[in-house]
């Protein structure tokens, strides 16, 4: 089945609280449906770092409270309106603002609630969620008492090693600040469960995005050290990366600890199948970032100020992968494998029956054969115009040389480059992929200043849309081009054709 949706992070949902919340997702909602949209793709919904990355994160379960809608708060009266008020004072996106108003609203919300009877689902969320919550809790409560180090520097060993009277004595002295962030996973993942509703009432699905790796400074790290490539005293032995490339000549050291597969095969998984299942509450599909880590990843020595020393080690294959295709058959899996990818990361890929990523920026190097020309998708793939780590179409374009300019006129047949983007979104609407994504920034034919992330770089993540980017005469344009292109959405999907055809194979 023929389909597409739009890229838009919830944060860059236009909004007056520093960023977007489900507060906002009504009206983009409305904008899928009218423009006939199947799809609605986000990158990870985990607690983002202190440059406000969504990829590294200080869980791999937690929800980003940031997006917390508190006008639900505020209408169960936990919080007053003036304070309400207080919190939509912001002009386009800003992380402090938001992060500030964010604390004393839900400090205040907290309050509130404690002095009610606790709702009947609060005790059965903290059940269900016991296997990560009960660790996040106490390591955002430790990271507060030791003034935000990482939990390699706390002052306290024992409880950086985990020792049991040590915990217990840490979670009655801190047991209030630990309730405290318990509550907040409860209202995100409340409000997420309204939100999920609202989708599929719509016939709307939720593509979501998880990072293979996980921050070294995290509830994950420190709670299951055994399952990472640490030392005796729990500092990395090696990091994650890649290698000098074309694009960079130190390459990327991204600086995740590595996974010790063979201490997480002894336990069927269970660490990443609880991950795993997780995303599966919260999304439709799911998309893999760095899929090729499976195949093969890059060790880098740790200490290293780049990435040009390491090695290539063995990843732990297929059968991990079938593991969770048997454990969540509903789930359906996009494996990213963008850059370098050798024979063997696509020979994984096509044995579990992955669909794969197209990017339609870099197929203009002028071979009639490279594999990102739309006119040589195969059906089996997910295909893009750029994804959040690309400039957009507007920027792009006007970054390409005139060879590749003239390129780009050649093989789309373009007479102008008026209306670039909305011109690529036809020609990518138009191509044999199954599925196709558009980004936001593109629908609104923006231009570099709305890119979301430039990899390697700080200051990203800041794009914000806006109001009038979900016009009707935009939605009306939409609509008809992906009528005729078959792939409109007239009516719920139950199950992608991506996920029938992975089960198949």
């Amino acid at each position: 089945m023929r389909s597409s949706g739009i890229l838009l992070h919830i944060t860059s949902l236009p909004s007056a609280t520093g960023v977007g919340t489900l507060a906002e997702v009504d009206r983009f909602i409305d904008f899928l449906v009218a423009s006939k949209q199947t799809y609605w793709q986000i990158l990870p919904i985990t607690p983002t770092d202190f440059v406000n990355s969504p990829y590294a994160s200080p869980s791999a379960f937690a929800g980003n409270t940031l997006v917390i809608d508190v006008d639900a708060l505020a209408e169960q009266g936990l919080v007053s309106e003036q304070t309400l008020a207080d919190s939509k004072l912001a002009r386009g996106n800003d992380f402090v603002y938001a992060k500030q108003r964010k604390e004393i609203m839900l400090r205040e919300a907290y309050g509130n609630f404690i002095k009610q009877d606790p709702p009947k689902d609060y005790q059965q969320f903290c059940d269900d969620n016991e296997y990560w919550l009960a660790d996040y809790t106490l390591f955002c409560a430790l990271k507060k008492h030791f003034g935000g180090k990482s939990w390699l520097y706390w002052e306290d060993q024992d409880v950086r090693n985990r020792v049991p009277e040590a915990l217990k004595h840490y979670k009655e002295l801190l047991s209030d600040e630990m309730d405290f962030v318990a509550f907040t996973q409860y209202v995100f993942f409340s409000q997420w469960k309204t939100f999920r509703n609202k989708l599929q009432q719509n016939g709307i699905q939720l593509v979501g995005d998880i990072p293979i790796y996980v921050n070294y400074d995290s509830a994950d790290v420190w709670a299951h050290s055994q399952l990472f490539k640490l030392t005796k005293d729990k500092k990395p032995k090696c990091v994650a990366g890649v290698p000098p490339d074309y694009f960079s000549a130190d390459g990327q050291l991204w600086g995740n600890p590595l996974y010790r597969w063979d201490v997480m095969k002894k336990d069927k998984y269970q660490w990443w199948t609880k991950r795993v299942e997780k995303c599966s509450q919260l999304f439709d599909v799911l998309r893999i970032d760095h899929f090729r880590a499976f195949d093969s990843y890059y060790s880098i020595p740790y200490g290293q100020t780049t990435a040009r020393i390491g090695r290539w080690c063995k990843g732990v294959g297929a059968g991990f992968i079938k593991h969770l295709q048997k454990t969540f058959p509903n789930l359906t899996i996009i494996a990213e494998d963008l850059g370098d990818i050798p024979q063997s990361v696509l020979d994984l890929r096509d044995k579990c029956g992955l669909a794969g990523m197209k990017v339609v920026q870099f197929a203009f190097d002028g071979s009639d054969k490279n594999p990102f020309l739309p006119k040589n998708f195969p059906k089996h793939c997910v295909a893009y115009l750029g994804t959040h780590n690309n400039d957009t179409t507007v920027g792009w374009w006007n970054s390409l040389p005139q060879y590749n300019k003239d390129v780009v006129f050649q093989k789309c047949g373009f007479s102008t480059d008026e209306h670039i983007s909305l011109q690529m979104i036809q020609v990518l609407a138009q191509s044999n992929a199954d599925m196709v994504i558009y980004t936001m920034q593109d629908v609104a034919e923006r231009d570099t200043d709305c890119r979301m992330n430039t990899p390697g770089t700080l200051g990203c993540w800041k794009y914000m849309a806006q109001r009038s980017d979900f016009s009707n005469a935009k939605a009306k344009w939409l609509a008809q081009l992906t009528v005729q292109t078959g792939r409109a959405n007239e009516q719920p999907i139950l199950q992608t054709e991506l996920s029938q055809t992975r089960r198949k194979s």
